[in-house]
């Protein structure tokens, strides 16, 4: 039987071993500028996936399909492909004749050379590390204890292992199997147990209400040697880590960054349908995170001075399909109806497994997810915030590509999903960005008493160059305040009594809203919101408000029932909380009560670090929760339709 391969190139080369003559193996140099990196690639290779495999991340928010037009690139020499379809639809004809593609479209035939612009490539500039947190009493599952081992004679000739184990349980009560020790622990046991004069400290993983798990991590000759642990956020757009000690709980460094997933599509629903269709997808896909998670294991650990090798756990949250992937677990089953995980437990597994770079001995715990669509990042705010099931009625909530709601009432804890997109995050949206350096995050209407004009502000003071969630929402709710769009969120005709007419212009057949001039923003369009961005804000918005509605029918109670709104996430921080009134996403309820929440998900897997405890109670909500499905559910198809629609004044 012929083996499998792990990539084109691979196979192909197989190919030509074992049939030589019949296939003769053709391959095409790209020249990545301005990088000034070549790289040799089979004829045939996608040319998106030859620049990944060059260590070039291109924007792919559709996931590759041709649809969002925002992987452009530059043909600069050789081989110029003719433009396909979705070219036509999304590059100008004057950038088509002057050699600019998709490079999602097209796969190598020749050599070339190809210009990948900085607007082509994903970047970020604000990643939320912060969050109210809640303090726990230190009870980490990583623990280091002292032992005292009798040394070998002729009258007690037991193993070097045997007398460790046999010490661990007559001094501290603790029984390690010994397939519960690691190779590479009993390759150092000899030397260490005869360096201390048999008084070594022992690094366990050990949770108290299950002893038959307990782990013999590491053993070591001192106890002043760093015991830490890195808790992680797994977002589907970013990656936040916590570095923290575990014999004091301090934290001592953070690190974030993007995903790199993204290059394989903006949200889940993208990257679910590259695993089920592209056969290499689940094994790109899950080295993706691993490489990002790893770049935040060094950076933090440099902030921090301290040698990764002294991690000796990771505890990760994040939606039920990030997990999956970090553990290179088939997705395809989340994929279709009815949208059933392969786990949803909490697992704890040897991290090196999925290729952390850590202590070879060190754990990997992932906190419980729900359901398909309601995952550990969700169970983790539930953590922080919502722990105590006597508290008063709170509905949290986490906006990103998806958006989760949780719903405590009277002891009682209720949660779904909606598929909002990802127009909160600049996807979908005709000049739609990231929250990077340039992006339109502030639109504000400013006067001086007699005239009025719109005020923008980017993210960095930087030129602007497109919008993002936050700005879009803004510009949503100036264009409402000023009645340049209806509550049926149509863009006013052109009459000549408003001051703002002069920013009404059409643009690819449509009405738009000009927000930046061309001049200001250095581009022939300026910065504009297109009336289908209108459109898009309108369905992410909807889904998100219909879920809440649905949440507060199936408790039996309405909005002046809830004492607290607690908005997390980037979201949460970041966007002006009456804008998002002002188009109906959040409540009607008094601003005091609406709360942003910073990154709860990323301080319940920190509290979940420290305390075993803590873990246990995250099983425990996970269990109470009732997941209300939305799909094919009534009340939520008509609470979707009543609130597509702007607000006409906020109430």
């Amino acid at each position: 039987m012929a083996p499998v391969e792990d990539s084109a190139d691979d196979f192909l080369n197989f190919t030509a071993r074992s049939q030589p003559g019949k296939v003769r193996l053709l391959m095409a140099r790209v020249l990545i500028l301005p990088d000034g990196i070549a790289v040799d690639q089979p004829e045939g290779t996608p040319l998106v996936r030859a620049l990944w495999q060059a260590g070039i991340a291109v924007e792919t928010p559709c996931g590759g399909f041709g649809v969002c037009g925002k992987c452009k690139v530059h043909f600069t020499g050789g081989t110029v492909p003719e433009p396909t379809e979705e070219e036509l639809r999304h590059v100008p004809a004057t950038e088509l004749s002057e050699g600019w593609r998709l490079a999602c479209r097209h796969q190598l035939v020749g050599d070339a050379e190809v210009t990948v612009p900085a607007e082509s490539r994903p970047s970020i500039a604000q990643v939320l590390t912060t969050a109210v947190e809640r303090s726990v009493p230190l009870e980490p599952a990583v623990r280091r204890l002292p032992l005292r081992l009798p040394a070998p004679s002729t009258s007690d000739e037991r193993s070097d292992l045997s007398r460790l184990l046999d010490a661990l349980r007559e001094q501290h009560g603790i029984a390690v199997g010994a397939q519960q020790v690691p190779l590479g622990v009993m390759r150092q046991l000899p030397q260490v147990l005869r360096e201390t004069d048999f008084r070594p400290f022992a690094v366990l993983f050990h949770d108290p209400d299950h002893p038959a798990e307990t782990r013999l991590l590491s053993i070591q000759p001192n106890d002043t040697t760093p015991l830490l642990g890195i808790a992680f956020d797994i977002g589907t757009t970013t990656l936040v880590g916590y570095l923290v000690d575990l014999q004091d709980g301090q934290e001592l460094a953070h690190a974030a960054r993007l995903n790199p997933q993204v290059q394989y599509g903006d949200d889940v629903i993208s990257r679910l349908t590259f695993v089920y269709h592209d056969p290499s997808g689940l094994r790109l896909l899950q080295q993706a995170v691993v490489r990002g998670l790893n770049e935040i294991i060094a950076e933090a650990c440099q902030v921090a001075r301290v040698d990764p090798h002294h991690i000796f756990e990771v505890v990760a949250v994040g939606n039920t399909t990030m997990l999956h992937l970090l553990l290179g677990v088939n997705t395809n089953s989340i994929a279709v109806a009815p949208y059933v995980p392969v786990f949803a437990d909490l697992l704890s597994i040897e991290a090196r497994q999925v290729g952390l770079r850590v202590n070879p001995s060190a754990m990997l715990t992932t906190l419980p997810c729900v359901a398909g669509y309601v995952g550990a990042d969700t169970v983790a705010v539930a953590l922080t915030h919502l722990y105590n099931p006597d508290g008063e009625t709170v509905l949290a909530l986490d906006i990103g590509t998806n958006g989760e709601v949780v719903l405590r009432h009277s002891g009682r804890y209720y949660c779904t999903s909606a598929a909002a997109g990802p127009a909160f995050e600049g996807g979908r949206i005709y000049q739609g960005i990231r929250a990077e350096f340039g992006a339109v995050a502030q639109v504000s209407v400013e006067s001086n008493g007699e005239n009025r004009w719109l005020h923008v502000s980017t993210i960095g003071g930087a030129p602007p160059k497109g919008i993002c969630g936050s700005g879009l929402i803004d510009a949503a709710a100036c264009l409402l305040d000023i009645g340049a769009l209806n509550e049926a969120g149509r863009m006013s005709n052109n009459d000549g009594s408003e001051w703002w007419e002069s920013h009404l212009t059409t643009l690819c057949e449509q009405k738009a809203f000009q927000l930046v001039a061309p001049e200001a923003a250095g581009t022939p369009e300026g910065v504009v919101l297109t009336q289908k961005d209108v459109r898009e804000l309108q369905l992410a918005k909807g889904s998100i408000r219909a879920v809440m509605e649905v949440l507060l029918q199936e408790a039996g109670i309405a909005w002046i029932d809830v004492h607290r709104v607690l908005v997390a996430g980037a979201f949460g921080m970041y966007v002006n909380l009456r804008s998002a009134q002002r188009i109906g996403l959040l409540p009607p309820l008094p601003l005091q009560r609406i709360e942003p929440v910073g990154n709860a998900a990323g301080a319940g897997a920190k509290i979940a670090l420290r305390s075993v405890r803590e873990r246990k109670r995250a099983q425990w909500l996970a269990q109470q929760m009732k997941h209300v499905v939305m799909t094919g559910n009534p009340q939520y198809q008509e609470a979707y339709m009543d609130h597509l629609g702007f607000v006409e004044t906020l109430e």
